[in-house]
């Protein structure tokens, strides 16, 4: 996102001093600190609900992938069965005149 090194974090820290006053700065870094915690607590549950829909729609494409490699599989096994239950036929005896 961005950063702020530690002369900006002065800079703001000195800015915040002149403009609210030393009586009320500690009260305003407490409520800066419990607002930065919200943000960073939302953003934290967003990331794992976005983290377990992904999930969730990878594991909703690998079980459709598996569903569909089985059917595949079961059908060819199916045709194999089909083919080898299929009764043969002896050879028809031939007559004199093919012959």
């Amino acid at each position: 996102m961005f950063e702020v090194g530690f002369t900006e974090i002065v800079l703001i820290g000195l800015v915040a001093l002149l403009v609210v006053g030393p009586e009320r700065l500690p009260e305003l870094v407490r409520t800066a600190g419990r607002w930065l915690g919200r943000a960073q607590r939302i953003t934290r549950e967003l990331r794992n609900e976005f983290d377990r829909d992904v999930g969730r729609s990878e594991f909703t494409r690998l079980q459709q992938d598996l569903r569909n490699t089985a059917g595949e599989r079961i059908g060819f096994t199916i045709r194999r069965l089909a083919r080898r239950a299929t009764p043969r036929l002896p050879p028809r005896p031939r007559t004199r005149a093919e012959a």
